[in-house]
């Protein structure tokens, strides 16, 4: 899913599931360090699907190497 802003530029989500108004988006890293600007992507992402309508979001991050999966709070 692309999701095109106000300002034109493009974000790619790795992954959004939509159920009706209900998003899941995860973020796939390939890193084992949880670093701050990985938080703050997945917080773009959910303030930009509750822009588009979307009322019961969750977001995480997925961190492949470890396998540990994060929830993101907005």
């Amino acid at each position: 899913l692309d999701i095109l802003t106000t300002t034109g530029k493009t974000q790619r989500p790795d992954r959004v599931m939509i159920r009706g108004q209900r998003a899941v988006v995860v973020d796939y890293k390939f890193g084992e360090e949880h670093a701050p600007q990985h938080s703050r992507q997945v917080k773009q992402y959910i303030s930009l699907l509750h822009e588009m309508g979307y009322r019961d979001i969750e977001g995480y991050l997925w961190y492949l190497s470890t396998g540990k999966i994060v929830k993101i709070e907005n």
